[in-house]
């Protein structure tokens, strides 16, 4: 079900990319390899003010990372996870939010985003997966699988469930954004947009007043995309079966894994999700696949400031669902 926090940049497909207005401001721009994906900082204004506080940007990425990066050894989530099993730990306020955030929207899901996941998806193992785990493997893992063995608290958490582990690869890099941004503003950036590998989040006005554009990948053509306007939701982010997969038998598993069953999702091949902040959209992304098109779509309409675009495959055809900000306010691009 999450989305792999340590992707291979070779492998990586961005699903949702910024594209530019018809006579651009070009920001000032950096690239850099960081939560193993590619994250871009895009800053409007001079860039000798602006040029100084990329490495600011940046140090917030190292932070997120060294707090919640799953497949780094010395990270503290790594570190307190195997504590955690036999006593409550106190944890930084950033790793507690977001287990926290992970776990309200494990509850509002109804187990469809679920943070518990790791040792399904070090099962599977992806990005290098090649072949599927045996059905027996797969049901002996999903006994370590479930939010409710873990119990988050104002300053401290614990795992109830022997051989739960924790895997925020679907949600720290949303948060990492975020916290991005939030660098950036206290600086007095006045605009730009950040980028994590496909979660996106941007802030301000540009400077040549054209709006903000966004294109989503279409799923299935990567020669094609679908034109979104600006919904007013800062941040965006999808979740797809072309990120991380292989074929097998015939068939594609991706790395978009079902909590409750053990196995990929199957009902949606992109899903998109606007919403306030960048780790909700990460969050909110992973679970509308998990969830499919119809209780996907349900689920969003029933969240104040949150919006979908879903692709599907039905009887051999591609077929979307949009919620009700998105209707009538996106176009097929050639």
């Amino acid at each position: 079900m999450l989305k792999r926090g340590l992707l291979a940049v070779g492998g990586l497909v961005l699903v949702l990319y910024f594209l530019p207005s018809p006579q651009p401001v070009s920001p000032v721009r950096e690239d850099r390899l960081a939560l193993g994906t590619l994250v871009t900082v895009k800053l409007y204004g001079d860039e000798a003010v602006l040029r100084p506080h990329m490495e600011r940007a940046y140090a917030e990425v190292e932070r997120v990372d060294s707090l919640m990066g799953h497949y780094r050894e010395e990270s503290a989530l790594r570190r307190l996870q195997a504590r955690a099993s036999e006593v409550e730990v106190s944890a930084s306020d950033a790793l507690l939010a977001v287990l926290a955030r992970a776990q309200h929207f494990a509850i509002v899901t109804g187990g469809a985003f679920d943070c518990t996941v790791g040792a399904l998806t070090g099962l599977w193992g992806f990005p290098d997966a090649v072949a599927p785990p045996a059905a027996m493997q797969i049901d002996s893992v999903l006994a370590l699988v479930g939010h409710k063995g873990l119990e988050v608290a104002e300053s401290s958490f614990r795992i109830t469930r022997p051989g739960l582990q924790l895997d925020l690869g679907a949600a720290a890099k949303g948060y990492a954004v975020d916290q991005m941004v939030a660098a950036m503003e206290e600086v007095g950036v006045m605009a730009g947009l950040i980028e994590a590998g496909g979660d996106i989040r941007y802030w301000g006005a540009k400077p040549d007043g054209n709006p903000w554009l966004f294109g989503v990948q279409h799923p299935r053509d990567p020669e094609r995309y679908i034109e979104v306007e600006d919904l007013g939701l800062v941040a965006v982010a999808t979740s797809g079966d072309y990120e991380q997969y292989f074929e097998w038998e015939g068939d594609r598993y991706h790395h978009l894994l079902d909590p409750r069953t053990g196995y990929p999702a199957r009902g949606c091949i992109s899903a998109t999700v606007w919403a306030g902040t960048a780790l909700d959209a990460d969050i909110l992304s992973t679970a509308v696949f998990v969830l499919g098109p119809e209780r996907g779509l349900e689920l969003v309409e029933g969240l104040a400031g949150v919006e979908t675009l879903i692709f599907f495959e039905r009887d051999g055809q591609l077929e979307h669902r949009a919620s009700s900000g998105v209707v009538d306010r996106f176009r097929f691009v050639d």
